[in-house]
């Protein structure tokens, strides 16, 4: 089934300026490099079975809505993540193909190679919400709790974007779509920054409302009975269940399952209620 594809208005802008600029066959060429990179996001994700809403396009790269929200093992969402940038190699055997039998005028191979390789490593920056800052999104979520990883991210990926914009204010001469792009990968951190808090409450849910895989390592959290719950999930990681354990206890085996936890906040509304008060109420 073919993904449902929504065009980002700022693509409409970079094809109207292409129009306007003559500059239409380059447009298409982006345009075409774009389609399949995130292509090769889609039917990965459909191989694994992740439910896919839709794929966004913008200039030099998109944005694939799925219903997993993190909930999916980071090495399986490593794949599709990567699936996008290796689209590139085949596209380079394409071009070169192309080159070698002349069906293709040589000034189009180039523009072609020329914009698969910046789109390529555009992807690669550890920017949000490349390819790139994904990786880095994925890498720290490895080590780190979910809300401080992706907190990380979106901070370090801020910094990046802004010394880039500086770095290439300084180097390189002044350009109307390097501005619109800069602008819109701010944007979208700004986004990404205030949706922060939903985002993590939307992975807690995903958390409570899928089964546990059976061979989900197992990994202890250690609170004071005054915790609230939500402080509790704060230290929630992917792709690893959790034992929380209250302390001081009255005896070793004073502990909460976390599905306990995630019902008492999602289910029975207990937003304020501490660790110590659920551990009670659980006995």
């Amino acid at each position: 089934m073919v993904p449902q594809l929504h065009i980002h208005p700022i693509l409409w802008l970079f094809a109207l300026t292409a129009v306007l600029t003559g500059t239409l066959a380059e447009f298409l060429i982006i345009f075409f490099i774009v389609v399949v990179h995130e292509l090769g996001h889609y039917f990965t994700a459909k191989w694994y079975g992740w439910r896919i809403r839709k794929i966004n396009l913008w200039v030099f790269g998109g944005v694939m809505e799925t219903e997993e929200h993190s909930s999916r093992p980071i090495r399986e969402e490593a794949w599709i993540v990567v699936a996008g940038p290796l689209q590139h190699l085949w596209i380079y055997a394409m071009l070169f193909s192309f080159k070698e039998i002349s069906v293709v005028p040589a000034s189009i191979i180039e523009i072609g190679l020329l914009y698969n390789t910046t789109i390529l490593l555009f992807n690669l920056l550890p920017i949000w919400p490349l390819d790139g800052g994904k990786m880095v999104f994925l890498f720290l979520s490895y080590f780190f709790p979910f809300k401080l990883a992706h907190t990380m991210t979106i901070v370090s990926s801020i910094a990046f974007s802004l010394f880039a914009a500086v770095s290439f204010i300084l180097f390189f001469p002044f350009t109307l779509s390097a501005v619109m792009l800069t602008g819109f990968i701010l944007w979208e951190n700004r986004l990404e920054w205030k949706q922060r808090y939903y985002i993590f409450l939307r992975f807690l849910l995903k958390r409570y409302l899928t089964e546990t895989p059976e061979k989900s390592k197992i990994r202890p959290v250690i609170v004071s009975p005054s915790t609230r719950l939500l402080h509790v999930f704060f230290q929630f990681k992917r792709g690893q269940t959790h034992h929380i354990y209250v302390k001081p206890a009255k005896r070793g085996s004073d502990w909460l399952e976390e599905q306990t936890c995630l019902h008492a906040y999602f289910k029975l509304k207990q937003h304020q209620i501490s660790a110590g008060e659920l551990l009670s109420r659980s006995k």
